[in-house]
């Protein structure tokens, strides 16, 4: 059983539906869709096998804006970035794991009544006499006391994988505290314009984190993020002012975990995507690592061997993380060490090692040595 329809878990349904596993993927809600700018590596497509039904647009190139303003325009080499509608690729995602056998149940998880050889999970079963919201309050509430023994379901399964978020009931339920996150406000903006990524860095709207501006289909994405919840509208309105942008205060907020490398499963029951808090560090990516976990976690289960999981992530990525994890604390510390970010990409051999490391997502450990050997000076 994977719990939650998002990438991560769309992606585990597939690749254990494809190997011949009876599979069940429980999501809360089809219709949600999460705030995200949609940036996926366009070499993703390819590796993961998706379908490219939910792109909207093709990014060639990037721009850094230092806290003073100091502008890189990069051109992208070796792939490009792929914008995605979010909705549409997370539906995307769950066909295919749908067309390879698995089963889709919009339900939520609620508990765990057994975990023993096997693992017993309660799910809470949408009223089908609702699905357009059409019932009253009262009616909801008398038709959840009269309907309660039929509003539940138990289901037995011989391992799970909990893909359902930076805000995990499963996790809950296993008492394993939430992960530390970084909060983000971000917004769908028509009107305006960009044909490149753009990544803004600057106490004054994104401390230790940055502000960004992808494109879309119409208009753009925009958004910041901050460690402190009180303070994200007050950063959110000074890089709206600063990037010269005019919303209508619609902004969403969302939480990106901050990534620890502690938590790959309880027993049985796996974790991927944000609930393991698999988001790069520094670039805060997470679709792509989602889907890697996903699959890493499918894979383990096919094998027999969960502990395998952790080795095949650990092999792939534990160095990539834990590098970027230091770059993030070292540049994002202050403005006058962030200024450093645009001086440092200049220089054609790092613009290289990045496009060779982030973008195409070369496997290759040269590829990681390059990268360590440019920015060693800086973590001595």
């Amino acid at each position: 059983m994977v719990i939650g329809g998002g990438p991560a878990g769309a992606t585990a349904a597939r690749v254990l539906s494809r190997a011949g596993v009876d599979t069940l993927l429980v999501e809360r809600d089809f219709s949600f869709v999460k705030p995200c700018g949609g940036g996926i590596p366009s070499t993703a497509f390819q590796e993961l096998e998706i379908p490219d039904d939910s792109v909207v647009k093709c990014v060639n190139a990037i721009r850094v804006v230092s806290p003073k303003g100091e502008t890189l325009n990069i051109k992208l080499s070796g792939g490009s970035i792929v914008i995605v509608a979010r909705g549409d690729f997370d539906h995307v995602l769950r066909r295919e794991a749908a067309n390879s056998g698995a089963r889709l149940l919009e339900a939520e998880f609620s508990c765990f009544e057994d975990i023993g050889k096997t693992v017993t999970a309660r799910l809470a079963l949408h009223d089908p006499e609702d699905a357009g919201g059409r019932k009253s309050l009262r009616e909801k509430m008398n038709s959840a006391e009269k309907k309660v023994s039929q509003r539940f379901v138990s289901v037995e399964a011989d391992y799970v994988i909990a893909a359902d978020g930076a805000n995990s009931k499963v996790r809950s339920a296993l008492k394993i505290g939430a992960p530390h996150s970084i909060l983000t406000l971000s917004e769908k903006i028509k009107g305006e314009d960009a044909d490149v990524c753009e990544f803004w860095f600057g106490s004054s709207h994104a401390p230790r984190c940055y502000s960004w501006v992808f494109p879309q289909k119409s208009g753009v994405s925009a958004g910041t993020g901050a460690f402190e919840p009180v303070s994200i509208r007050t950063l959110w309105q000074q890089f709206l002012a600063r990037r010269g942008l005019r919303t209508d205060s619609s902004a969403r907020g969302y939480r990106i975990p901050i990534w620890e490398g502690n938590l790959y499963n309880s027993g049985r029951i796996l974790f991927a995507g944000d609930a393991a808090a698999q988001a790069m560090p520094f670039t805060f990516e997470g679709i792509y690592y989602s889907m890697k976990s996903g699959e890493m976690a499918a894979m383990a289960i096919v094998g027999g061997k969960v502990g395998d999981y952790r080795r095949m992530w650990e092999k792939r990525f534990l160095k990539r993380f834990t590098l970027m994890k230091r770059l993030w604390v070292y540049f994002l510390r202050s403005d006058y060490r962030a200024e450093k970010i645009v001086q440092v990409h200049r220089r054609p051999e790092v613009q290289s090692a990045s496009m060779a490391l982030w973008l195409r997502k070369d496997p290759r450990k040269g590829s990681l040595l390059s990268y360590i050997h440019i920015f060693r000076r800086f973590l001595k």
